[in-house]
């Protein structure tokens, strides 16, 4: 069972839900705004009536400019204190890449970001342990780009 995480420290109120594909439809609540980061939006989006956005990269995507495109989409929502459900094919790579540079940006270390993540999505304890450390680089460039741009916004 996928669980959201919360107590934003820098943020107010407001969650974030993480999945795949494969647990979407189950772990959907009406009071979610859905972030999807799959290549076409699930089919079955007409049946609900929650929020969409909908951002598609590569999940090997090197580029920090485009993650950070997708972290500014989950972090905007999350200001204006909304459910965030995200999601990719699988919810590991994408979805875990952005959840975790969005929990270090909130002020989370390394540690208690990755643990926030898995005990929100327990399935992929073993992908993330692996995932994470090796692109935590990619991740800290991320984080950089992200903070660039807002400032550049503001």
């Amino acid at each position: 069972m996928n669980t959201p995480i919360q107590g934003w420290p820098l943020l107010g109120g407001g969650s974030l839900t993480l999945c795949g594909i494969d647990d979407f439809r189950d772990t959907l609540k009406p009071e979610h705004e859905v972030v999807t980061l799959c290549r076409f939006p699930p089919k079955w989006s007409k049946t609900d009536k929650n929020e969409r956005h909908h951002y598609y990269f590569r999940a090997h995507n090197e580029d920090p400019a485009i993650w950070s495109h997708g972290v500014s989409i989950v972090m905007d929502l999350l200001e204006d204190g909304k459910d965030v459900l995200l999601h990719c094919v699988h919810g590991r790579d994408r979805t875990g890449g952005i959840a975790y540079v969005v929990l270090r940006l909130q002020g989370f270390t390394h540690e208690v970001a990755h643990a926030k993540m898995v005990e929100a999505r327990p399935t992929q304890k073993d992908a993330w342990a692996e995932i994470i450390p090796m692109r935590v680089s990619l991740y800290r460039k991320i984080i950089e780009e992200y903070l660039n741009q807002d400032r550049e916004r503001r």
